[in-house]
């Protein structure tokens, strides 16, 4: 395997062969990071970052339900899980 010129950049391309050990498909969300003597690539993880208040971490935890706090938080977590 070569590294070639791509543009102003370097690439290489993977075999079918080793992409589907991998578990990897076309269109897949991928990760990478750098590490002393390697480039490690991986499925990017489902994990989602929400910003909450104090008040509303705090509705999630208690299950106040009835709180705008709750409401408000309910309402980010639904845009980032639907985006």
């Amino acid at each position: 395997m070569k590294l070639r010129r791509i543009g102003n950049s370097l690439g290489t391309t993977f075999s079918k062969q080793l992409l589907n050990r991998a578990g990897f498909k076309g269109d897949d969300e991928l990760e990478v990071a750098a590490v002393s003597g390697e480039i490690r690539i991986r499925h990017a993880s489902s994990r989602l970052t929400i910003e909450l208040t104090t008040a509303e971490a705090k509705a999630l935890l208690e299950g106040a339900t009835d709180t705008r706090a709750w409401k408000s938080a309910m309402n980010k977590v639904k845009k980032k899980v639907l985006a």
